[in-house]
């Protein structure tokens, strides 16, 4: 393995930082210490031998980097304004120093891909998160996330700019990141034995990218699984194995490959690419969280119910089709007997049939008062006879004059006669 030490001045930080490069050539990884590290603590604790597969084959090319955390969150005593500041120049000396030689060493502009275990991790999945422009992700191995492990409630702008809980939190789903943050590789990994305290953090960071629906990868070992090298030295292979062979499906996908030309393809490949590539869709499978679970059961529910409702369509819409008709059944009854009485004022025959088909409706009234009239008329034939009566009487009784010895005779004939008039009306 071809193993480089390269030692250079920073203008950001005024302070000489080194870097040791491993291998030479292929997918560029950036590797941050653990807390208060200098560039070779990667090598001594043994992660470029568990790493050295990937990088004897030529698929990753290790840069291995200083941190200054003693300057900055291992300094309890300090001013925390100088502290929270000092980091940011930290990160400022990554992304505008560290990450040209890093493309000029590699000779290539692809973003890389940062890692590391412990504080490590937290520096990793600082720079992935907050400039997603320039690196590909992170393997973030047991990390504490919020500022307040270091600098209790005391918060200020830089130091927000480096909480990741914190930034989540307030970041809108229609941030420009959420579309990046799906382009690239994002696995955090945490064990649940002795010394880890980026459970919870892990857990929050967790729950605010299912919220801004970001593909990712977090992981929670087990009980067993120790804040320490040794489980450090098993996670990190089997994490970059993963995170290359997505990287792997997606620049296959990414056409053209970056090259001098890279920064405007790239521009084209963030606007138009989709939400979600098949390599992240991959891996957030194999990982699935709960809640992603739980969706993928509720649009399962919801699939099968709109196919169910589809099936019973045709059957709703012959019910429909059966109450329309019998609703139309039942609506034309009354026009039934409105079509009748039309038919019968149409009928314009004389003026007795009209009379008859007025009372016909009316029949047993009609014909108790002609019982009523013919008595009256009866009792008053020999003495006053009334203009109503004699008219009545015409109509009901065609020979009503003689005497009052007829009127029982006569009461019985205009009864019939009435009757009958009623009948043909109908």
């Amino acid at each position: 393995m071809k193993r480089e030490y390269y030692n250079q001045h920073s203008d950001v930080l005024n302070e000489d930082m080194s870097m040791i490069v491993y291998g030479e050539g292929g997918y560029p990884v950036i590797a941050f210490q653990a807390q208060d590290a200098k560039s070779n603590n990667f090598e001594d604790f043994g992660m470029i031998d568990a790493l050295a597969p990937f990088i004897d084959e030529g698929r990753i090319q290790v840069f291995s980097v200083d941190n200054l955390d003693e300057q900055s969150w291992s300094d309890q005593g300090g001013d925390k304004g100088a502290r929270a500041w000092r980091q940011e120049e930290y990160f400022k000396f990554v992304t505008d120093e560290l990450v040209p030689r890093v493309h000029a060493w590699n000779n290539s502009d692809l973003r890389p891909l940062t890692v590391g275990c412990s504080m490590g991790a937290t520096h990793a999945a600082i720079a992935a998160f907050r400039r997603p422009d320039l690196f590909q992700g992170c393997i973030a191995l047991s990390g504490v996330y919020r500022t307040s492990f270091f600098f209790g409630d005391w918060m200020d702008e830089n130091l927000y700019n480096n909480d990741i809980p914190a930034f989540l939190t307030n970041m809108p789903t229609d941030h420009p990141y959420v579309n990046l943050y799906n382009q690239r590789q994002l696995v955090m990994c945490v064990g649940q034995g002795a010394w880890e305290e980026g459970i919870d953090d892990l857990h929050y960071i967790d729950d605010q990218l299912n919220r801004l629906g970001v593909s990712h990868w977090c992981d929670f070992w087990g009980t067993d699984v120790n804040h320490d090298w040794p489980w450090w030295r098993k996670q990190m292979p089997y994490f970059m194995a993963e995170v290359l062979s997505d990287i792997d499906a997606q620049q296959e996908w990414e056409q053209p490959t970056m090259t001098a030309e890279a920064p405007k393809a790239e521009e084209k490949v963030e606007e138009k690419a989709p939400a979600k590539k098949p390599a992240a869709k991959r891996t957030t499978t194999r990982k699935a969280t709960t809640a992603t679970k739980t969706a993928t059961t509720e649009k399962a529910a919801a699939t099968k119910a709109a196919a169910a409702k589809a099936e019973e369509a045709p059957k709703a819409e012959a019910k429909i089709e059966e109450a329309v008709a019998e609703a139309a059944t039942t609506a034309k009854k009354p026009a039934a007997k409105r079509t009748t009485t039309r038919k019968a004022a149409a009928t314009k025959t004389t003026a007795a049939k009209k009379t008859a088909a007025a009372k016909a409706e009316e029949a047993p009234k009609a014909e108790a008062k002609a019982e009523e009239a013919v008595a009256e008329a009866a009792t008053t034939a020999t003495t006053a006879k009334k203009p109503a009566a004699k008219r009545t009487t015409t109509r009901k009784a065609a020979a009503t004059k003689t005497t009052a010895a007829k009127t029982t005779t006569a009461k019985k004939t205009t009864t019939r006669r009435t009757t009958k008039k009623a009948s043909d009306a109908e």
